[in-house]
């Protein structure tokens, strides 16, 4: 049973989708009712125009060649226009064009029907969807998402080798201490801040992205290795002013890699791993950026790996403390006693605390390594105690300069110390000379509390930093120690010998004791008492003993004579 004609039409005009006909000239010959709802013009105003003033400029010139093209092969088109309505705002619709075969119309002219929708809500609901897929919703930069997408489209453009591309990879320094100490809301604000810094010192070929966390990357598009030291040379100089977040301003650090297309043999994830090692050889290494070299890899493998396993190492109970005695030398009674931390991995053996430990400061584990080291030495002496061995001296155990620098750090430490039941007088503290120089964060406060519970403070190694005694006559010291380094040298050579004597005589003025560390032999002791140093510890005395073994040999000798 056919349609009847005004059942069509009725049915045309209430369709909810814009309907259109025109010629192939682009005139106008009808449209339905929703032509008006979806555009703001008339059918009357529209009838026998041409297309043009609905256009907005912004459709591009092939989606028109693709439509002629497909229309005059006799085929139906699909696809997209941007358009403009009656009040001059913008829409895209979507738009099935055919071919009409009308054999009532003219032999010279052509017919199409167009079924029309707007589906700019759907689009601007497809961008935000995208936009948040690629984008970081913190800062507002471009995601890792987004930045591995264009880095892979960057990489496709160095193929044939007329250009490059480089990657900076940026890692925040002491960003766990911001959010620890501050709180993350504080961290938030850094990050956002430091975000900001970093653009504002990029050019046009330069895509900045975050990765996650304190981690951001930059790709550096049609560049050179010039131009990447450059950039990086800026964001070094963006961040040299504190970043204010209203009771703190924390300083904006950052260890720096850069990855080049030639070195990565143009592959994108090849460039990031590399730009992330470089990054991590800068870390390790104390140094502000570096560009990726394939001798770097190994190292910084395996500072990963010892980083990974260090995580679990306390758990496990890898770590472990051995003790080596400290004599004094004028009557060659124990004076006291140094624990020192060995760690013995099952699969990559013994790890030495000079490769370890700047890596625990690194990954901001420093804190528990301390922790375990307090729980472990007090342990140890309340045991000592217990079974009857007198120990009149100290425990010295070495504190991390970073540890220092952050706030309430020693009131969490006398905090421990009261929960295990034991006093901080059995402590000496030794610390690196940068400590007392460079006095970062809350050091000297920190410094101050430590003394003022009854701890002795040493400077451990002196004589391989920068200070020199005089800087330090400020500072609550109470000893200093004289790196082995020294000592090995005296027996030959004169002029270390007299630098040895006079850091012991100027120490003497300032009312600190000196003791000589890395002590092999009787000559070394002898030279040693020559020149008026006060203690000693060195394998001429003992190598680092096991508890046991040291309350035996030792603990036992000073019980004997008191």
């Amino acid at each position: 049973m056919p349609v009847p004609p005004e059942l069509l039409s009725v049915a045309v005009e209430q369709c909810s989708e814009t309907i259109m006909v025109a010629d192939h000239e682009g005139t106008i010959v009808y449209v339905n009712s929703q032509f008006e709802k979806a555009t703001g013009y008339s059918a009357e105003y529209a009838v026998g125009r041409n297309l043009d003033f609905l256009r907005s400029g912004k459709t591009p010139r092939e989606t028109f060649d693709d439509l002629w093209t497909t229309l005059n092969h006799g085929k139906p088109w699909e696809g997209e226009f941007i358009n403009r309505r009656k009040d001059g705002s913008e829409y895209v619709e979507h738009s099935k064009i055919s071919p009409v075969e009308w054999q009532g119309g003219s032999a010279n002219k052509k017919y199409y029907l167009a079924i029309k929708k707007d589906i700019t809500a759907k689009k601007e609901s497809e961008e935000e969807l995208s936009k948040l897929a690629y984008t970081d919703a913190l800062t507002g930069l471009p995601n890792r998402a987004h930045f591995l997408q264009e880095l892979e489209s960057a990489v496709a453009t160095t193929k044939d080798g007329s250009n490059q591309c480089a990657v900076i990879y940026m890692d925040l320094d002491r960003f766990k201490e911001i959010n620890d100490t501050l709180g993350h809301d504080a961290g938030d604000q850094f990050l956002v801040q430091a975000a900001k810094r970093f653009e504002s010192v990029l050019t046009e070929n330069a895509l900045l992205s975050r990765l996650g966390g304190d981690e951001f990357v930059i790709l550096l598009r049609d560049t050179s290795n010039a131009e990447a030291e450059m950039t990086v040379h800026r964001l070094e100089t963006a961040m040299v002013a504190p970043i204010d977040l209203g009771e703190q301003s924390p300083i904006l650090s950052a260890s720096i890699g850069v990855a080049v297309s030639q070195l990565a043999s143009a592959s994108s994830s090849t460039m990031l791993k590399q730009a992330d090692i470089a990054m991590y050889h800068s870390k390790y290494n104390n140094l502000g950026f570096s560009f990726y070299t394939c001798q770097m890899e190994e190292a910084v493998v395996r500072k990963v790996l010892i980083s990974e396993k260090l995580t679990t190492a306390i758990e496990e109970g890898n770590l472990r403390l051995k003790y080596q005695p400290i004599v004094e030398l004028k009557n060659d009674k124990l004076h006291g006693v140094e624990a020192l931390m060995r760690w013995e991995d099952p699969d990559l053996g013994a790890i030495s605390p000079s490769e370890f430990i700047p890596i625990a400061e690194c990954q901001n584990m420093i804190d528990d390594i301390s922790d375990w080291l307090f729980r472990e030495t007090a342990c140890q002496y309340r045991q000592w105690v217990t079974e009857g061995f007198e120990f009149a001296g100290r425990i010295a155990i070495n504190l991390s300069e970073r540890e220092l620098a952050k706030p309430n750090r020693v009131v969490e430490i006398l905090a421990l110390l009261q929960s295990l039941e034991v006093p901080p007088e059995i402590y000496e503290i030794e610390l690196s000379e940068s400590a007392f120089i460079n006095e970062t964060g809350h050091t000297q406060t920190n410094l101050d509390a430590l003394a003022n519970a009854g701890m002795i403070i040493a400077i451990d190694d002196f004589g391989t930093g920068h200070s020199a005694l005089w800087q330090l006559r400020t500072q609550k010291l109470d000893k200093l120690k004289i790196d082995h380094s020294f000592v090995q040298r005296m027996e030959t050579d004169q002029a270390t010998r007299d630098i040895v004597e006079a850091i012991t005589a100027m120490a003497s003025l300032l009312d600190l004791k000196v003791i000589a560390e890395g002590v092999e032999n009787l000559t070394q002791v002898d030279l040693l008492k020559d020149i008026k140093c006060c203690y000693a510890q060195g394998y001429h005395f003992a190598k680092p003993l096991t508890a046991k073994i040291f309350a035996t040999d030792w603990l036992g000798k000073a019980q004997a004579v008191a």
